[in-house]
């Protein structure tokens, strides 16, 4: 679908909405000024403390760089920001098998 045509029909679904919708899976979206701006705030965190972080420790190949942030920067940046879960059970639904 071109992009005319969707601008004129609202109810067009981009691929990644028609994705979820296969998948069962209704999406949730930030509604508020508050709400993007964590998200902002999260990404701009990452991208810009990560690069910090990776020039300190001296790291100059992307697979030293990918070992420092999933051996070291991850697991930081997860102890200091994460946040346990209301309930523990797994409401995750077990995907079909999609033959091609």
């Amino acid at each position: 679908m071109n992009q005319r045509a969707a601008q004129e029909n609202h109810d067009t679904k981009t691929q990644f909405e028609r994705a979820m919708s296969e998948l069962n899976i209704e999406p949730i979206t930030a509604h508020s000024s508050e709400a993007k701006g964590r998200v902002e705030r999260l990404f701009n965190t990452l991208q810009d403390r990560l690069i910090k972080e990776i020039r300190l420790a001296n790291i100059s190949t992307v697979a030293a760089a990918n070992e420092f942030l999933e051996k070291t920067f991850l697991p930081e940046f997860n102890a200091r920001f994460s946040v346990e879960p209301r309930t523990k059970t797994n409401l995750h639904k077990k995907l079909n098998q999609i033959e091609i």
